[in-house]
């Protein structure tokens, strides 16, 4: 972590560029995503927040950060036509943050789940459509802690009770570490080492294992 965040502090978006490209050749990508990039994009919003790294530092690491997912996740196997679990990404309004988001989409692809991805702050109604026209099955949430909690919580419930029953709701990131209580039929998935488990679980759900 120490070699990446002193190329930021130096403002080397080249260098982090390759340090970031010759770990995840060497590591694998889950291994990288789980035990590099979480914890340094942790470290980063850190020293943000206590003012350690400057907004254009914060801002050139993510656009690294997520030039580099992009290439990870583009040579991986393209899902088939057939491919299940078919999982809409996307985060609700008020929530910007979207690098938890593509490293998820990173692992889910590496499982072979067939990613259809929306970006960031997605309205819930639009949610609602893009999950019936696309055929979901998983609808996967980012949240970190920063979301409003009234504002976030009244949003789930609208959409738990606006998706069908048949399709899931996984909610991901900081925000699954803060909050008490979810809507029903709502699972919050608090590490990324548990979606490849939870893909599989799905799978056997689904009579697909």
């Amino acid at each position: 972590m120490a070699p990446a965040m002193a190329l930021l502090e130096r403002h080397d978006g080249a260098g982090l560029r390759a340090h970031l490209h010759q770990a995840q050749a060497r590591l694998g990508l889950a291994a990288w995503v789980q035990g590099v990039l979480a914890p340094l994009t942790q470290a980063v919003g850190s020293g943000w927040a206590q003012g350690q790294l400057s907004v254009h530092q914060e801002h050139l690491y993510s656009e690294v950060v997520q030039d580099v997912l992009r290439q990870a996740i583009r040579a991986l196997p393209v899902p088939g036509p057939t491919a299940r679990p078919r999982v809409l990404l996307t985060t609700l309004p008020g929530e910007s943050h979207g690098l938890g988001l593509l490293m998820a989409e990173a692992l889910l692809a590496l499982e072979g789940a067939a990613c259809i991805s929306l970006g960031v702050q997605t309205p819930v109604d639009a949610l609602v459509q893009a999950a019936h026209i696309h055929r979901a099955d998983i609808v996967a949430l980012s949240a970190t802690a920063c979301q409003p909690e009234r504002n976030f919580g009244q949003a789930l419930q609208t959409l738990r009770s606006q998706l069908p029953g048949s399709v899931a709701l996984w909610l991901g990131g900081s925000a699954t570490m803060t909050r008490r209580t979810w809507p029903a039929g709502c699972w919050p998935v608090s590490a990324l080492a548990d979606i490849g488990p939870r893909v599989q679980a799905w799978r056997l759900g689904a009579g697909l294992g």
